[in-house]
């Protein structure tokens, strides 16, 4: 028996909505395989946030891209300012009013607006447009709404009939077309609300003239405690009221963890609350939207100031701050089901271009090296996305907090349960217990990815403090602890118990975030990985090939023989599609790949040989 038994992370979670259906009958503390009681969208909790739009080519931000691309259903949008006033590079507020559109008489040209958005949909990622600044034509400042909307209008429609005629009509419907950000933040809006939902009005009739599939949305407010937020995004909601015909397919808005007034840890109970008043008043005014209508905290970060340099931003605490505000606004879609309303959570963390040096607590998905800009290692929040990728989209159960935040779905070839413990306030470790009934497989792998203190984590290698220098030496032990780490080791072919049940075990220290996965046991070799290509980064080998979706892939090893030495593993089990070889000796090198399943196969190598 304790063979067939494996032991790990978990609790049997109880779906917390009113009037959802009851789970299938599993027994005391189970989930059935078998029950589902909503959806889960992975989609919905996907995005990052970059400032602005002329960064996205920029050789850091490349690098950020492609090693997002690397991990296919990690990252899905990339949400960015700036650009219909692209053009020139802005660090963190608009302060120049860039070259579409220098003056009424010259021609519109989008070609630096067109890079950004090259850069993001050559790589699949959907772009998540914040439509900011006002060109010189339209406004004589970025900011400053002008008398009349018309020029903005003109400008809106060219951009839109070239984004089509560019990128296809059926690419550019999935794009999110929010309108201006933060119009109660002097920075971003020189102009009282009413003068916003003037620009909104004037925004969704060229939209709306224009005859393309679009979305669109807003009003992007900053959630100001303790009565701006509310009473702004009433005020929008009776204004879509008042104007039915007023297209709006999301309503967005920026609630963080901690405001500086607010000088307390942040809480993810506060995002929860946001979320909770817009839901209420969207179904008191607006009933008849609700159907479809996305709720969009698109800065849900722990703190305002993204410059600003924070500790946790660098260690566990922000996957598991994501992970616990993906939970939450999970539940929130399935309480508010009867009405249609969908909730999306994401954070404003990958403006790679602020980051000065290693670990220095700027809003980011990694940290750079002495190499330089370019050269990238994994913060922890990186991995949060890498969990996601791995849940399903039949939601089974959810328990939201506070404190401890569950969900556990079902996909193709999978149960994968999310869980964090995210406390508000002074708390210790949990004991839990996950039990899984009803497996449908007679033997199953099981898998438990885990980020804490010491699991796929490179600041607390680094000592949890912001080293001077990060050298080769560094970099090498630094990028192996920041990889995503299945612990314990990945077992494959268990023999579930009677009435398929799994039961685990384990203990959640504060800001831990863990993923378990059992998957079916297939003895087949996974298919040999394709497209190997190598090439130098300086000091470094660079090694990519391409990402593969297959649901059975558990990760990839890297193997390397040096001149005159055997062959040799030379980074951890990779969950993403490159990898950066750190100052491997001079000569002729040669690399082999394999894939590797979660039934614990290999596949054939795939070689590919460099000479420095």
């Amino acid at each position: 028996m304790a063979a067939r038994r494996a032991v790990l992370a978990g609790m049997a979670a109880a779906a917390v909505a009113p009037g959802t259906p009851p789970r299938a009958q599993a027994g005391p503390g189970a989930v059935s395989a078998h029950a589902t009681i909503g959806e889960f969208r992975r989609g919905e909790f996907d995005m990052v946030g970059v400032f602005d739009a002329d960064w996205l080519p920029e050789p850091r931000m490349a690098r950020m891209l492609d090693a997002m691309a690397a991990s296919p259903g990690a990252f899905g949008a990339v949400r960015f300012f700036g650009l219909l006033n692209a053009g020139e590079r802005e660090q963190t507020f608009p302060t120049g009013s860039g070259s579409t559109w220098p003056s009424p008489e010259a021609p519109m040209d989008f070609s630096p607006s067109f890079a950004a958005l090259d850069a993001l949909v050559s790589r699949g990622l959907i772009p998540f447009i914040a439509l900011t600044f006002f060109p010189a034509a339209v406004s004589p400042s970025p900011i400053a709404p002008p008398d009349g909307f018309a020029r903005w209008q003109a400008l809106l429609r060219g951009f839109l009939d070239a984004a089509v005629a560019r990128f296809g009509a059926d690419e550019v419907a999935r794009w999110w077309l929010e309108v201006w950000n933060e119009p109660n933040m002097p920075p971003f809006w020189q102009g009282d609300f009413e003068r916003y939902l003037d620009l909104y009005r004037a925004t969704a009739h060229a939209v709306r003239e224009s005859g393309h599939r679009l979305r669109l949305g807003g009003p992007a407010i900053a959630w100001m405690p303790p009565e701006e937020g509310p009473r702004l995004m009433r005020r929008f909601l009776e204004f879509l009221r008042d104007a039915p015909d007023m297209p709006c397919d999301f309503l967005s808005y920026h609630r963080k963890g901690i405001w500086v007034n607010e000088e307390t840890e942040p809480r993810i109970s506060r995002l929860v609350e946001a979320a909770e008043q817009t839901a209420s008043m969207a179904r008191e005014l607006v009933p008849e939207r609700c159907r479809g209508l996305v709720l969009v905290n698109n800065e849900a970060d722990m703190k305002v100031g993204f410059d600003h340099p924070y500790a946790p931003r660098m260690d566990e605490r922000f996957p598991s701050w994501l992970a616990a505000a993906a939970i939450g606004h999970a539940a929130l879609s399935l309480r508010h089901a009867d009405a249609g309303l969908r909730f999306m959570a994401a954070a404003d963390n990958a403006n790679q271009h602020l980051v000065r040096a290693p670990f220095d607590g700027r809003r980011a998905l990694f940290t750079r090296t002495d190499a330089g800009p370019a050269d990238l290692i994994r913060l922890p929040v990186f991995q949060f996305y890498e969990l996601l990728r791995l849940l399903g989209d039949r939601l089974l159960a959810i328990e939201p907090g506070p404190g401890l935040f569950q969900v556990t779905t079902a996909g193709e070839g999978r149960i994968s349960a999310l869980m964090t413990l995210h406390p508000e306030g002074p708390g210790g470790p949990r004991r839990l217990r996950w039990t899984i009934a009803d497996l449908p497989w007679p033997r199953v792998n099981l898998a438990v990815f885990r980020i804490d203190g010491a699991h796929s984590n490179a600041f607390a290698a680094a000592g949890r403090r912001m080293p001077a220098r990060v050298d080769a030496a560094a970099a090498r032990r630094l990028r192996v602890a920041a990889e995503l780490a299945a612990q314990p080791p990945l077992r494959s072919g268990l023999v579930p118990e009677e009435g398929g049940r799994l039961s685990l075990d384990l203990v959640l220290d504060p800001f831990a975030t863990l993923l378990v996965w059992v998957t079916p046991f297939d003895p087949a070799p996974p298919a040999r990985p394709a497209g190997l290509r190598a090439e130098s980064r300086g000091a470094d080998v660079l090694l990519r090939w391409e990402a593969s979706r297959a649901p059975e892939l558990f990760g990839y090893e890297v193997l390397r023989r040096d001149p005159g030495r055997p062959w040799r593993v030379v980074a951890p089990v990779l969950r993403g599609a490159e990898w950066t070889d750190t100052a491997p000796p001079s000569g002729a090198l040669d690399y082999r790949l394999r894939a590797l399943s979660a039934s614990g196969r290999r596949s054939p190598a795939v070689a590919v040989a460099l000479r420095r």
